[in-house]
């Protein structure tokens, strides 16, 4: 089995588990690839053997059966920029703090680890974003897994973004900004901006606009299939377009236009996970308040 490690710093009561996991994976593959900014991070700590590789591009995850992702959501997202074009499964060690993405805790390294030597893990394809905009440029991964998002910039005046699919007029938002999220992405930021829950095997996107003027301006769901076109105006020079944790600059008119990825994301999951599992233990459904 060929594995990869992605990573960002963690904290200090993180390491023996890490350390741990490490452990783990070296018995398993002893040339195991380490991202390399991590792999100095964690050398500061841990011995590591020599014969272990290092990589710093998706090109050079090809043929790796499986990649870690240690640290929170936000790793996990850039962990994708970098596995998920070749088709390679990842799973996420939560350091982090909720762990939506990044849903395996330290505690379960074990059987983790366990569950892929005997093959008692399950691959769960989620859909991404292309992105393209007019004069831009945004490199390898033009994606985006959880949402596109439009935010004013400069002044603290509304912006007025005008959103379409298919060619067919959807709605003129005007709000401190708009998003287009995945079924994945409807537990991040459109979840905090009252966007709904959507079970992540939908094909569906969510337009939701960011605290908009008129309050009848609520989230709307469509199908995933189809082009998502969004082009923002009003007094700021220009605007900010983010993919998940990316951002750019844009002009205003500028024409973003969204539309599914040609390809998924394979996350790896322990046999006993599920969406509905990830929702009880992350947001405390079930649990009595009272009892507390």
């Amino acid at each position: 089995m060929r594995i990869a490690l992605f990573g960002k710093p963690f904290q200090l009561k993180h390491n023996d588990a890490v350390k741990h996991l490490v452990d783990r994976i070296i018995a398993i593959d002893s040339t195991a690839l380490f991202y390399g900014e991590f792999r100095t991070f964690l050398e500061q700590s841990m011995y590591l053997p020599e014969s272990l590789g290092t990589f710093s591009d998706s090109h050079e995850l090809k043929g790796c059966d499986i990649i870690f992702s240690v640290g929170g959501d936000g790793t996990f997202l850039e962990c994708v920029t970098l596995a998920s074009i070749l088709g390679v499964p990842i799973m996420g060690i939560n350091t982090g703090t909720l762990g939506f993405l990044s849903n395996v805790g330290t505690d379960s390294i074990d059987q983790a680890m366990d569950s892929i030597v005997n093959g008692t893990t399950w691959i769960d394809e989620r859909a991404l974003f292309k992105i393209e905009a007019e004069g831009m440029d945004f490199g390898n991964f033009p994606y985006a897994l959880n949402e596109v998002s439009i935010h004013k910039n400069d002044t603290a005046s509304m912006v007025v973004v005008e959103v379409y699919r298919n060619e067919k007029l959807v709605n003129t938002y005007w709000a401190d900004g708009l998003l287009v999220s995945t079924a994945t992405g409807s537990t991040a930021y459109s979840l905090s901006a009252g966007g709904p829950i959507i079970s992540p095997s939908s094909d569906v996107a969510v337009i939701t606009p960011l605290a908009p003027h008129n309050l009848t301006n609520r989230p709307l769901v469509v199908p995933l299939e189809g082009e998502i076109t969004l082009s923002p105006d009003g007094r700021d020079a220009s605007y900010l377009l983010s993919l998940d944790s990316r951002s750019y600059h844009i002009s205003p008119k500028c024409k973003v236009r969204v539309k599914p990825a040609p390809f998924k994301v394979r996350f790896v999951n322990l046999e006993h996970q599920n969406f509905f599992h990830t929702l009880r233990s992350k947001m405390h459904w079930g649990i009595d308040p009272r009892e507390h």
